[in-house]
């Protein structure tokens, strides 16, 4: 028993080292019939596939006479369940090593190895690794996402994450601006990025104060889509009323009677406390906001 099962074993190997490290689980539809199998290789008019891991039969398909699909590989899901948690490092380090290991099927739309790719350079956008980011997305393919809002996602690093890495902040402005992204229909997390970004160009530019609108704009758009960029919004809006003129004066002059809670830095103040109490309640995750921005609550309305 113990022979049979030994040699069972080895002819499972054998197959696997055979027809390569990694085949990708299909489901395969045609006019007369739907079925599963194992792609084992591509291009981009056919591909090799087997019923089964262990059988050694190999069948050639070609891509117009049916439709895949990628049932998802175990090796994305845990890379997928690191992003979701927000472990962005080491979901990149597992998007990187799916992706490699699916190499031979990119061809294919909304294979995995394409999709790897996709969020490995999610992982780097996320955590502003825009160096990191520019180098994957020029290697990367896009026409074989599945998505639409992936492709746009795509053409997103190369103009708006391209323009914060080279901190060109007057055509970036301008970018912000153009009607061509201005009118575009886009979900939250897209929309949110623009207005992140031309945040991060206004106040490159020495435009604080609109600065503070865009942000504010990416809160709108973006509140329950990307953590990162709604945080990352807060602390800046926070940075800004903290090192704004109007806002020192208020603080100076708070135990005077020449405080007013009508004047701008006092407004200022009452919008950066507003941001503190949103972050208790939902932005912090726990996580604590930084010390020196809780200066603003010693300064509350003086006449609520």
């Amino acid at each position: 028993m113990k022979k049979i099962l030994t040699a069972a074993l080895l002819l499972t190997a054998s197959v696997g080292s055979l027809f390569g490290e990694k085949e990708a689980r299909i489901l395969i539809i045609t006019d007369k019939d739907t079925f599963t199998g194992w792609m084992m290789d591509a291009n981009s008019s056919k591909f090799l596939w087997r019923e089964t891991q262990q059988t050694l039969v190999k069948r050639e398909q070609s891509l117009r006479t049916c439709t895949v699909y990628f049932l998802q590989a175990p090796e994305f899901t845990e890379a997928l369940e690191l992003y979701k948690s927000r472990n962005y490092k080491d979901a990149a380090l597992k998007f990187a090593a799916c992706a490699e290991e699916y190499g031979k099927l990119t061809e294919v739309k909304g294979n995995p190895s394409t999709m790897a790719s996709f969020y490995e350079m999610e992982c780097y956008r996320r955590l502003e690794d825009l160096e990191k980011l520019s180098e994957l997305a020029g290697k990367f393919e896009p026409e074989n996402l599945l998505y639409k809002f992936h492709k746009v996602q795509y053409e997103m690093y190369g103009v708006f994450w391209d323009a914060v890495r080279t901190k060109s902040w007057s055509r970036l402005d301008a970018i912000c601006k153009d009607e061509k992204w201005r009118g575009r229909k886009l979900p939250g997390n897209l929309r949110g990025q623009i207005a992140y970004c031309h945040g991060l160009a206004l106040e490159g530019a020495g435009q604080p104060i609109k600065a503070l609108n865009a942000y504010n704009n990416a809160f709108v758009a973006d509140f329950a889509a990307s953590e990162e960029i709604t945080r990352k919004s807060a602390i800046n809006c926070l940075r800004i009323i903290l090192d704004h003129e109007d806002v020192k004066t208020a603080m100076e002059l708070y135990s005077t009677e020449d405080y007013s809670d009508d004047s701008n830095g006092a407004a200022l103040i009452k919008e950066a406390t507003a941001l503190l109490k949103l972050w208790d309640k939902v932005l912090g995750s726990g996580e604590q906001v930084p010390a020196k921005y809780k200066v603003f609550l010693k300064y509350p309305p003086k006449n609520r």
